[in-house]
């Protein structure tokens, strides 16, 4: 018989409801078949934060409310992998309270950096998040969260990279051969977003392993940014007109170009006249304008 694990999943790995989105659970979808049993739950000082595309737990004063699954052990290497233990999200183990019980299970931490400025989900859940009273912050108020960071060698090497007119997008397939491809690309926030077709090779290749690397093409005085890919949808009202005015590309009325892959910095490396070192994601995500 196999060995079982109990995980606390906040956000796209819960079971989906009735009520709820398909897109909400979608990485749910890939463990269906290893989940044994799934029971509402939640834990306790914790907080979690809406980063567009899926949520972020971080301990904290609040509860968060999700589900605890119990899963054979063979699905736990999955989750790892959507999830980027352990250098984007890291796996620990929290005690978690259901309607039978208090009992101990598996939790994704993000680091601290992937939250700095993002809205707080105030009512701790992921599938109420659009709600009045999960909202108790707007837009403007997120601004004001921000911490920039000071060091100006990465604000100018950043800067660089983003006004580049492409980067080369850099992913593996599903049988470990490598793909690269050049990409138009912006940044916002601290992430960088590209656009591309639903049938993409890259789009198919950050469904099986989400890491990701953007190259500046200069290959003297080279930008290199290791991240981890998601797809986000919803980003597109802020992004539409960044494109706009980079590219004078509407991508709200790009009927082909649907697909918005998000990649969120865990490591920028560069060298050359413009700058050389070696930042970590948590900083390299604070430069959120350019």
């Amino acid at each position: 018989m196999l060995g079982r694990e109990q995980v606390f999943v906040y956000g796209t790995l819960r079971p989906p409801q009735a009520t709820t989105p398909k897109n909400d659970s979608r990485y749910y979808f890939q463990v269906e078949r290893y989940v044994k049993n799934a029971e509402a739950a939640q834990i306790a000082d914790a907080e979690l934060f809406n980063l567009g595309a899926y949520p972020a737990a971080r301990p904290g004063k609040g509860v968060i409310y999700g589900d605890l699954v119990s899963i054979d052990a063979q699905a736990l290497p999955i989750m790892d992998r959507i999830e980027g233990h352990p250098k984007f999200f890291r796996r620990e183990k929290v005690e978690v309270e259901t309607d039978s019980g208090k009992t101990e299970a598996w939790i994704y931490w993000a680091s601290r950096g992937l939250v700095i400025g993002m809205r707080p989900i105030a009512c701790g859940d992921w599938f109420r998040r659009n709600e009045a009273d999960c909202r108790t912050a707007s837009p403007e108020a997120d601004e004001t969260v921000q911490a920039e960071i000071k060091d100006e060698a990465l604000r100018a090497l950043v800067k660089r990279f983003a006004e580049a007119e492409c980067s080369w997008f850099n992913t593996v397939r599903p049988d470990d051969r490598a793909h690269s491809a050049p990409v138009w690309h912006v940044w916002y926030r601290g992430r960088a977003y590209v656009v591309t077709t639903p049938d993409a090779v890259k789009v198919t290749n950050i469904a099986q392993n989400p890491a990701v690397v953007l190259t500046h093409p200069d290959p003297i005085n080279p930008v290199i940014v290791e991240g981890w890919a998601t797809l986000a949808p919803e980003a597109e009202k802020a992004l539409q007109p960044l494109f706009q005015a980079k590219y004078n590309w509407d991508i709200s009325t790009d009927a082909d170009y649907s697909t918005i892959i998000e990649i969120t910095p865990t490591k920028l490396m560069a060298w050359g006249n413009h700058g050389e070192g070696r930042w970590d994601g948590e900083h390299v995500l604070q430069v959120w304008s350019v």
